[in-house]
């Protein structure tokens, strides 16, 4: 079974599509022995994260520009190389030779929450509607995914396959005194603090986490830093350092940072939030629940699926709620335990083994229908 792939979150380390993809393709090769996964790009390099392996293949297929590159490129390389199911997010080729599997990890583009203009919105929901009915396939990764792909893109549902999410292997606990240890020697960041990852979207809500840190002061609660790890537009920066207000100086900006240091900044973390208005699953609170850090979230349907009474759930776009929660598992020892040991427990039962026999099965179908 030769499977291509839009190779480009990886290459291009577009967050979470990278880590589905990586993990996916990965846990694919070790499961499924005739699999084979090509990976198609157009700009950058090959990652080195899955290192080699002789049923993985990396293609450069050069464009000037993405669309030219989905719309016309890719579709007659994979003729020639003689893919059987091409696979992507949210978007793929029109004019592809062989069945084509979408993953669509939310239907944010549908949902207004995100500011867009109007060119790209309707360009990018007409080609996502187009891309959807004409896939043997639709990945979502949450039933509350599935819901608003139906109900925003009117899909049938028999197309739609839930998938979740796994966490990988190299999340797990690291001895606190020594996570933090190592994250004030690399980076200066010293005491108790606040992590929260990935938080360039608007939807993220990272203003509303700063006001909610600015107030935990005001509060003279036990914590020192809050700490953001991910890149982020210099705007986005200014809006944050200013909704801290005369605490902007214990605000820290990390940047992007490779994986292998997220475990460090997870287990490191005094409490992990993530208070996201909207997530198609939310994979950030498990990968801090399986470091054994506490998470507060905004109580988002995605979330609030996936981690039930693991986590201490707010209205995503009240500061003062979030800061209370905050609080209350900076100050109660017994509280953030009894999150810690829940969030654990949720975590391991979340593996990408699962993820890829799901999505093997899936592939599998979409041949027999030849």
């Amino acid at each position: 079974m030769r499977v291509g792939y839009d190779a480009r979150p990886i290459v291009y380390r577009w967050t979470g599509m990278r880590t589905y993809t990586l993990n996916l393709v990965r846990e694919l090769l070790r499961i499924a022995p005739e699999f084979e996964a090509w990976l198609y790009f157009h700009k950058g390099e090959p990652d080195e994260a899955l290192g080699k392996h002789p049923r993985l293949r990396w293609r450069a297929v050069r464009a000037l520009t993405g669309w030219w590159w989905t719309f016309f490129q890719v579709p007659s390389v994979l003729r020639r190389d003689g893919v059987q199911i091409f696979h992507a997010d949210y978007i793929v080729p029109p004019l592809a030779p062989c069945p084509t599997i979408v993953t669509m990890h939310d239907a944010i583009s549908a949902m207004f929450i995100e500011p867009a203009d109007l060119k790209t919105r309707v360009l990018t929901n007409t080609l996502t509607f187009l891309s959807l009915h004409r896939s043997v396939g639709i990945l979502v990764p949450s039933e509350s995914a599935r819901y608003d792909v139906q109900r925003l893109f009117k899909v049938p549902a028999r197309k739609i396959f839930v998938t979740p999410y796994g966490v990988s292997d190299m999340f797990r606990p690291i001895p606190k005194d020594l996570a933090k240890k190592r994250v004030a020697e690399r980076f200066g960041i010293e005491g108790r603090f606040i992590l929260t990852v990935n938080f360039f979207r608007p939807r993220k809500n990272a203003p509303i986490l700063a006001a909610a840190f600015r107030e935990l002061k005001r509060r003279r609660a036990p914590v020192d830093k809050l700490v953001f790890v991910g890149a982020a537009p210099e705007t986005l920066r200014l809006t944050i350092l200013k909704a801290a207000k005369e605490h902007a100086n214990e605000v820290v900006f990390t940047g992007y940072l490779p994986d292998e240091w997220l475990p460090t900044f997870y287990s490191a973390a005094d409490v992990f939030a993530f208070p996201s208005r909207y997530e198609g699953f939310g994979l950030p609170v498990l990968e801090a629940m399986a470091c054994g850090t506490p998470v507060v979230a905004g109580d988002a349907p995605a979330v609030n699926e996936i981690v039930g009474d693991a986590a201490l759930l707010v209205p995503p776009n009240d500061w003062r709620r979030l800061a209370e929660a905050l609080e209350r598992v900076l100050t109660d020892a017994l509280l953030a335990e009894r999150l810690r040991q829940k969030g654990l427990s949720l975590a391991a039962s979340y593996a990408w083994s699962r993820t890829a026999a799901l999505t093997y099965r899936v592939y599998q179908a979409a041949l027999r229908r030849l």
